[in-house]
């Protein structure tokens, strides 16, 4: 069996997947970022400026995607019974609160930014929104793995403890059952 020195791949490249990860859904992945500057194993304003660039450009995409694509994806949409009206009117009533808020809400950080971008929301404004959110975003969630590092790191001990029982129990109870099994064979 290898061993994997999870401390060495966290110093070799702890900073592209804290960029590759709040690129696509992220909170766990800048969470652990977070616990890793605890550990002192990156550095936190580092975590927090990586992430935040990370949000910023996959956000900046799926804008863009809403916004190339607006005539199709209303289309989808539609065709496919989404119920875009809910979000239409929070949009327009409260758009640069919107564009803050979308990355917090759970579900709703990947399709959000598309369907902003269908609305008439300029590029402009988006971005400037779109880096106030993804600032205050990546604080929030480094800083939550930072300051809660010890706890988490212990939990996670401790469930890595109880996973390890569980699969011995698991496997004696298989092992008895193929027992058995050839047994009343």
């Amino acid at each position: 069996m290898f061993d994997i020195d999870i401390t060495k791949i966290i110093n070799q490249y702890g900073y592209l997947i804290i960029l590759i990860g709040s690129l696509l859904e992220g909170e766990t992945c800048i969470v652990i970022g977070g616990i890793a500057a605890h550990k002192k194993l990156l550095i936190y304003h580092w975590v927090i400026i990586i992430s935040t660039l990370g949000a910023i450009i996959g956000d900046q995409f799926l804008f863009y995607i809403g916004k190339k694509y607006s005539n199709k994806l209303l289309f989808f949409f539609k065709k496919n019974n989404f119920k875009l009206y809910k979000y239409q009117n929070l949009i327009t009533n409260y758009p640069y609160i919107f564009i803050i808020m979308v990355r917090f809400m759970y579900g709703f950080r990947l399709i959000g930014p598309i369907i902003i971008g269908i609305t008439k929301i300029k590029t402009f404004k988006f971005l400037i929104f779109n880096i106030i959110g993804a600032i205050i975003w990546s604080i929030i969630f480094v800083s939550l793995g930072f300051i809660f590092g010890d706890i988490i790191t212990s939990w996670i001990k401790d469930i890595n403890k109880i996973t390890k029982y569980i699969l011995y129990i698991l496997s004696i109870i298989l092992l008895i059952k193929i027992i058995y099994t050839f047994l009343k064979k």
